[in-house]
């Protein structure tokens, strides 16, 4: 039986591929990232974790579908010290797989590495959501190289080609044709402009040190994809990451300290030293808001209107929670307030049944209208504190549900001035008797980590967030 994510993802698209896997192949993934290589940063080991996870059950998919003969040849690891994606070959044709674990699949997004470096350039790029924790793989949509040149939208900042959902490719069948009767779907790129021996070794030099992220936007990116196309010198800078030969900063380590934070006082409207309000969290400025970075400023253009309507009647007239979900949710990612939206927002959360769909609604509500407290009650921290270098704040937010139970959602985000968590930022959810319940780790681009889950009234659980080798907890009674 599926679970409930993959369920979403099967809603939204009948043609995807969802393909099933055991925990034995998590745990031969993991020997493949023991065995094979190593990564300076923990988000690098769980993206080759990832990454040969999802090579092993693809290879076996498209092994039975297009009956191949020969077994497919992978590009190499080491690329994912710097950058996410799996390239391949079938006959002329180059394929490049990018996994996300992100449960919204509405929008593809693609390194810029994969796109404009002619060496690692592709025919066909399938869009993969990956979900480990439900042993579940989903091939979702695929496009070329042509249509991300074309069409896709270029971030400048973050190096990326973006194509929104109505512009991919959904029917996966269609790919497996595609393979066999089209030419190369490849745009003519320009050759990158040549460095020298010496600048390329300087650059090594530069990128070399330590960090728990991925240096790819540390410097001009055609400098970049220079050095990532030329093996030698690719090669070079992954072992000096990964040698020692660049001494690492020892972090300051803080103890845990584990101060009880009473969630049921708030209710009553008392709140705990060094505790804001979310609007005042929102007021201040603070933070880095992972989840309201696409929120319009001005009334959007017709096509985006109408597509606001359409899920607003999604809402409305359908009783498919997981269409429900999707809806709610891409209206808090389009982020344009007016009185409809919001409306549709409250009335999802006040009718629904299901625990995820009101979330998942919440969720987008606050992100489109911090000020608005009709969907119970969220309260953040500043932790006030550096944490290895970085300052964080922890947001905890409840709802209260009917059978004496309630819906906790707990999220750690960057502090203004920080781009995103540091990678290898692990936020660990304990039970009242200490055990580990759920463990949550950034990855390079990360702006915030989150976990939702239900709990008792009189139950407790403990929040401790780690970077390297400093850490703080904190205690929830509920």
């Amino acid at each position: 039986m599926f679970e409930q994510n993959i369920v979403k993802l099967i809603n939204n698209n009948s043609k995807a591929v969802i393909l099933e896997f055991s925990e034995n192949d998590k745990e031969k993934a993991w020997s493949q990232v023991k065995h094979s290589k190593k990564y300076s940063h923990d988000a690098a080991r769980w993206n080759a974790f990832l990454n040969f996870l999802s090579q092993n059950i693809l290879s076996e998919w498209l092994k039975e579908e297009l009956d191949l003969s020969q077994p497919i040849t992978w590009s190499s690891p080491d690329i994912w010290e710097f950058v996410n994606g799996s390239s391949f070959f079938l006959g002329d044709k180059r394929i490049v797989i990018i996994l996300s674990e992100a449960i919204d699949n509405q929008e593809f997004c693609v390194p810029q590495e994969w796109v404009d470096i002619p060496k690692f350039v592709a025919d066909y790029y399938l869009a993969v959501q990956i979900i480990p924790d439900e042993h579940s793989l989903c091939i979702w949509s695929f496009t070329t190289h042509l249509d991300l040149k074309n069409q896709g939208e270029y971030d400048a900042v973050e190096h990326t080609y973006t194509l929104f959902r109505d512009d991919l490719v959904q029917d996966i069948n269609a790919f497996l044709v595609s393979l066999e009767v089209c030419p190369q779907q490849r745009e003519a790129i320009p050759t990158l402009p040549k460095i020298s021996a010496d600048e390329a070794e300087n650059l090594i030099k530069q990128l070399s040190q330590a960090s728990p992220y991925s240096p790819r936007l540390d410097i001009d990116f055609l400098k970049w994809a220079a050095l990532l196309e030329n093996d030698e010198w690719r090669q070079k800078l992954y072992e000096y990451r990964n040698s020692g030969l660049v001494s690492a900063v020892t972090p300051s380590v803080v103890t845990p300290t584990k101060a009880a934070i009473n969630l049921s006082s708030w209710l009553e409207n008392i709140f705990d030293t060094g505790w804001q309000t979310l609007e005042e969290l929102f007021a201040t400025s603070q933070v880095n808001w992972a989840f309201r970075k696409k929120r319009l400023s001005k009334k959007p253009d017709a096509k985006t209107l109408k597509q606001i309507k359409n899920l607003i009647e999604q809402i409305k007239n359908t009783s498919d929670e997981g269409q429900r979900q999707i809806a709610a949710e891409r209206l808090g990612e389009i982020g344009y307030q007016d009185k409809e939206t919001i409306d549709s927002l409250i009335h999802l959360i006040r009718t629904t049944q299901n625990e995820e769909t009101r979330w998942t609604a919440a969720a987008s509500l606050w992100m489109i209208d911090p000020d608005n407290s009709t969907v119970g009650v969220k309260r953040g921290s500043n932790l006030g504190m550096q944490l290895a270098g970085n300052a964080l704040a922890l947001i905890v937010g409840f709802l209260e549900k009917s059978d004496s139970k309630v819906a906790v959602l707990v999220q750690v985000h960057a502090m203004e001035g920080q781009r995103y968590l540091p990678a290898g930022c692990r936020m660990t959810v304990l039970d009242e008797t200490g055990n580990i319940f759920s463990e949550i780790v950034a990855r390079e681009s990360d702006r915030a980590i989150q976990k939702k889950f239900s709990a008792k009234r009189g139950e407790r659980f403990s929040v401790k967030i780690s970077v390297g080798d400093s850490c703080i907890a904190k205690d929830f009674p509920l």
